[in-house]
């Protein structure tokens, strides 16, 4: 429990830290370099997948925040996850188009592991301000787990790529230490 409790202060430490420091124009965006490793396929297909990934991670976040009067710890890990995944989209975007591909769409999805269906997005939409941090939770932890089982296979592929091979291990690093830090949240 206390460990628990640990990892929830700590990431939003971290996200507050980040936001005030932003903020004040003190921490410029990071700028992963272009790899000299030519993507291969796997990448490509892990970077478009990943970003419409984070896509419905941010809308979830902003669907959260919206509602108002969210408890301080779920609104920081909601705002942390919200600027972070949409900096990893702008990134991978970056990339994606630094190697002559183009750019994701909005409506790249599919059914990739841990993408929530319309039924559970519309269980948040639906949630009144107190049902709604939890709700919240449950279905980041289950998102997040996509994304990590996602972020595995990629490297359990060989993905070529150094930026990608990078950003698969820090979707494992950071989204497992967010996963528990909002299992601590619902006592799990």
């Amino acid at each position: 429990m206390i460990r628990r409790f640990a990892a929830v202060l700590s990431i939003a430490a971290t996200g507050l830290t980040v936001f005030l420091l932003r903020d004040a124009g003190a921490v410029e965006p990071v700028r992963q370099p272009v790899s000299q490793e030519t993507p291969r396929a796997v990448d490509e297909h892990f970077a478009r997948m990943m970003v419409a990934h984070h896509e419905q991670a941010v809308a979830m976040s902003r669907t959260l925040i919206a509602k108002g009067d969210v408890p301080e710890r779920v609104r920081l890990i909601a705002e942390f996850i919200e600027r972070d995944q949409q900096r990893e989209i702008d990134v991978t975007d970056e990339w994606l188009t630094a190697w002559g591909r183009p750019a994701t769409g909005p409506t790249e999805a599919g059914a990739e592991h841990g993408m929530l269906t319309a039924a559970q997005l519309a269980e948040l939409d639906r949630a009144d301000a107190e049902a709604a941090p939890s709700v919240y939770l449950r279905l980041m932890i289950e998102h997040h787990r996509g994304a990590i089982t996602m972020s595995r296979s990629l490297l359990d592929a060989g993905g070529g790529n150094a930026y990608i091979r990078g950003m698969a291990k820090h979707v494992i690093n950071e989204q497992s230490a967010e996963n528990e830090a909002m299992a601590a949240l619902l006592g799990l």
